[in-house]
């Protein structure tokens, strides 16, 4: 009788949990991001260059997921990226009080610096990298509202993961000039670093450009609505900026209630929301002026919910062709190709959406905001009690806890600024639920100031200056008013100290300094 095949040989344990780990659903990001938390060897595994490129691979005939979206809405209660997925995912977005998101596409945001400074600058974001880059505006800038678009320039890219590539930047603004009112938009490359020519027109009026972002068709054609319902179309091969006409009123249409969108066949639409309906309109390609717009067709949305009024439509996602639109007080996305709906919040204050699309895989190390455009000042001081209740308000308690573990987890790497970063983060959030004094808040608070102490007493080793500051004057813990490190250490420790001492019962985990254990104390 013949001998059993030999068992095939056993898949090494990295390779198997791979294969697991690029089976995870693309549209639920927070799955693979809290599996890079399970431990060192799976975030390696995850964050690696050949992982991103093999799990892009598997998803590549399906579109990319919608992230979340962008927006300039004023309530601190909401964060400056929202999620639109199943479980709580957050990606560290510019704040908002310093940065005003214009557009996102093909794995890239771009930020205006708010217009209170005295010099504005343009802010390049990659939400999946974390990567940042300052752009100067164009020196012929003088408006209050702006428009302006990222895109690719990589040839032959399909813009599935082109993050880190050579990329292009177009400017448009209007104002006076001469007593005329002109229109002016310039090109900017990331490979020269610098504005190309400026190409102007004179209109009849001043245009905004505040509630919608553009839309790319093709490689070579970008399109601007403005806030009196203007589209106008820039030409990238050429640098000419003309005026379309916009699609018929058949529908009654207020120009507040249509935003621009790609047509089914990949050129210029219009989507519109009109009593329960959605109107998609295309505009038909032809050569020069004949070119006209069509019905394309009509979405009931009484299919999904009772006869309601539809508000306007807010974004477009380019890339996973979904719309947003906002239904009496919630908001909605709208997948076009299977006309499903789903609610993404209850709130119904905001006005213009920048979605972010693409296939997400944890970086290396989550990216934070830092810089002195992006830190809190001063302080917490801002952060009132209160916020957003429902749903973002759960998921972002579950987004602080992920935060502080990884925060835990880097004091064991002893990377302290990152440490920091993490807790500060989790103290935002913490604070805006809870409260600035309350009981919850004492172990961050705890953490925080821990983690900016060990951040300084690092600094000063390595400079060879003496650890006590004006923080610790006299044995007072209070500070005067400086943001440094060590003096918002002290703050940070206070707070907790006045926080337990009004709660003895509480108590809180303390990290000591001689063995990086975490164990449990009362301060």
């Amino acid at each position: 009788m013949a001998a059993p095949p030999p068992p095939p040989p056993a898949l090494p344990d990295d390779v198997v949990v791979e294969e697991i780990l690029l089976r995870l659903p693309p549209d639920d990001p927070g799955c693979l991001f809290r599996a890079s938390l399970v431990c060192k060897a799976w975030r390696n595994a995850v964050s690696h260059p050949r992982f991103r490129r093999r799990y892009i691979g598997l998803h590549r005939h399906r579109a990319p997921p919608v992230l979340g979206f962008l927006h300039d809405w004023e309530d601190g209660g909401i964060p400056d990226f929202f999620p639109t997925t199943a479980s709580p995912f957050s990606l560290a977005a510019p704040d908002r009080r310093f940065w005003r998101p214009v557009d996102c596409r093909h794995g890239r945001a771009l930020f205006l610096s708010d217009r209170r400074q005295e010099t504005q600058e343009l802010l390049l974001w990659e939400p999946i990298t974390g990567a940042r880059r300052g752009i100067p505006v164009p020196a012929a800038f003088r408006c209050q509202w702006p428009a302006a678009a990222v895109f690719c320039t990589a040839d032959w890219c399909d813009h599935r993961d082109c993050a880190g590539g050579p990329f292009g930047v177009v400017f448009l603004f209007a104002g006076e000039q001469d007593r005329h009112v002109v229109t002016s938009a310039c090109l900017y490359s990331s490979e020269t670093g610098t504005w190309g020519k400026l190409n102007s027109r004179q209109d009849e009026f001043t245009m905004e450009f505040q509630n919608h972002s553009s839309v790319l068709v093709g490689r070579s054609l970008l399109y601007f609505l403005s806030d009196g319902g203007t589209i106008l179309e820039y030409n990238l091969d050429s640098g000419v900026l003309a005026v379309l006409d916009r699609p018929p009123d058949d529908y009654g249409r207020g120009r507040q209630r249509f935003n621009l969108m790609l047509a089914e066949d990949g050129g210029l639409g219009v989507a519109e929301a009109i009593d329960f309906q959605l109107i998609l309109w295309k505009r038909e390609a032809s050569d020069g002026t004949d070119a006209r717009w069509v019905l394309s067709r009509i979405v009931d949305m009484d299919s999904f919910f009772d006869p309601v009024t539809l508000a306007p439509v807010l974004g477009f996602a380019e890339g996973a062709n979904a719309i947003f639109v906002k239904i009496i007080y919630s908001l909605f996305m709208v997948e076009l190709q299977s006309e499903q709906a789903k609610i993404v919040c209850s709130s119904p204050g905001f006005c213009n959406l920048i979605p972010v699309v693409g296939f997400y895989t944890p970086h290396s190390r989550l990216q934070v905001p830092g810089g002195e455009h992006h830190s809190p000042a001063p302080w917490l001081k801002q952060l009132g009690r209160g916020g957003q209740q429902g749903v973002w308000e759960e998921k972002s308690l579950e987004w602080a806890q992920v935060l502080f573990d990884e925060g835990c987890m880097a004091i064991n790497e002893k990377d302290l600024a990152y440490t920091a970063d993490c807790f500060r983060h989790v103290l935002e959030i913490r604070v805006r639920h809870y409260g600035g004094l309350a009981p919850e808040c004492a172990n961050t608070f705890y953490h925080y100031g821990g983690a900016l102490l060990c951040k300084a007493r690092e600094a000063a080793n390595r400079s060879g200056t003496n650890l006590r500051g004006k923080g610790q004057t006299d044995g007072n813990m209070t500070g005067d008013g400086d943001d440094s490190d060590l003096d918002l250490a002290w703050k940070m420790l206070n707070t907790a100290r006045v926080i337990v001492a009004k709660s003895p019962e509480k108590t809180m985990e303390k990290r000591t300094e001689t063995n990086q254990s975490v164990t449990t104390s009362k301060l």
